[in-house]
C-alpha cells in the first residue's frame, strides 16, 4: 500500500474535538525531527522493522504488526533497520480533545504496542487518506468521526502490553523516578519490594507510588509486570526449547501466576504464543 503524504485542508481542522492533520503510508526513509512534529502522531508498521531514536539516547524498535503514538513536539528521528524495508502507515492528528481521546481509547504514548492484526488499521488509514482529499465542511465532520473510529479500532486491537522501554518526557522532580525505573529494568527478575525501591530513591512508598502513577500512567508494580511479561515474550520467541516454568523462573514469577498474567496480557497462553510465533 503506497499512500503519499497528504496534508488535510485547514478547513477540516477548525473547531473540532479531534481532527486529521496528515496521513500516508509508504516505505519509510530516514526522518529527523529535532523539534518534534507539531501535532500528535500515530504510526502503524505494516511490514519490516524500524527504530525511533530520542535525544536522551533511548531507542525503540517498531516491528511489523506494532503501533506507536508520540505526543506533539517530541523530538525524535526514525529509520528502517539496514536491509529491512519498513512499510509505515501514519496519521497526524490534533484538537482540544486529541490527547484525552487517545488516552480514553487505551492508546499509550511513547510505547510500541502489538496489534492483533493490521488489515483493518491499513484499511482505516486508506479511508482517511481518501477522505482527506475533500475540503468541504461536511467531509470535515465525517473525517473527525472516522478518525475517532480509527483510534478506537487501534485500542481494540492492542494484543498485549507495550514494551516499557520507550522514553518518557520527565520533569526535574522526576529524576528519582527515572532512577527507580532504571532499577526496575536492571533487577526485574529479582523479588523486588516496592517499599525498598521507594526508599532507595528517597521517597515513602505512598508518595513514590503516587508520583510514579502520575509520571508513567500506572502503578510501579504494574510497570514491573509489563517489563517481566515483555521480556518473557522475547525469550519465548528466542528460546523455543525452554519450558514455560523455566521462562517464568527467569523473570522471577511463579509459573501459575505467570501463565495467568501472560494470557490476560497477550490473549493466549505462553505455549500458544510461542507456537504462533514459530510458524
Amino acid at each position: 500500500m503506497q499512500l503519499p503524504f497528504r496534508l488535510s485542508p485547514s478547513v477540516q481542522r477548525e473547531r473540532l474535538p479531534v481532527s486529521l492533520y496528515c496521513v500516508g503510508a509508504h516505505a519509510q526513509h530516514p526522518v529527523a525531527r529535532p523539534a518534534g512534529f507539531p501535532v500528535m502522531q500515530c504510526f502503524v508498521a505494516l511490514g519490516g522493522r524500524g527504530r525511533f531514536e530520542f535525544p536522551d539516547g533511548n531507542r525503540l524498535s517498531v516491528d511489523a504488526g506494532q503501533a506507536l503514538l508520540l505526543p506533539a513536539d517530541e523530538p525524535h528521528r526514525y529509520e528502517s533497520f539496514p536491509g529491512q524495508p519498513w512499510m509505515l502507515g501514519y496519521i497526524g492528528f490534533e484538537g482540544a480533545c486529541a490527547p484525552d481521546i487517545a488516552d480514553a481509547c487505551g492508546l499509550p504514548l511513547r510505547s510500541a504496542f502489538t496489534l492483533k492484526e493490521t488489515d483493518a488499521p491499513a484499511a482505516g488509514i486508506q479511508g482517511l487518506w481518501q477522505l482527506a482529499d475533500r475540503a468541504d465542511p461536511d467531509a470535515a465532520r465525517l473525517l473527525s468521526a472516522r478518525l475517532y473510529e480509527f483510534l478506537l479500532l487501534l485500542g481494540s486491537l492492542a494484543a498485549g502490553p507495550a514494551s516499557p522501554a520507550a522514553p518518557l518526557r520527565t520533569r526535574q522532580s522526576d529524576a528519582a523516578l527515572a532512577r527507580a525505573v532504571h532499577f526496575l529494568h536492571e533487577h526485574f527478575a529479582e523479588p523486588l519490594v516496592m517499599s525498598n525501591v521507594a526508599s532507595a530513591v528517597g521517597y515513602s512508598v505512598q508518595h513514590f507510588q503516587r508520583l510514579f502513577r502520575e509520571a508513567y500512567g500506572e502503578p510501579p508494580l504494574a510497570y514491573l509486570r509489563r517489563i517481566r511479561l515483555h521480556q518473557a515474550a522475547v525469550w519465548l520467541e528466542e528460546d523455543p526449547l525452554a519450558s514455560v516454568s523455566e521462562t517464568a523462573g527467569r523473570i522471577g514469577m511463579d509459573p501459575n501466576y505467570f501463565i495467568r498474567s501472560f494470557k490476560q496480557a497477550y490473549g493466549v497462553s505462553p505455549g500458544h504464543y510461542r507456537r504462533d510465533k514459530g510458524r
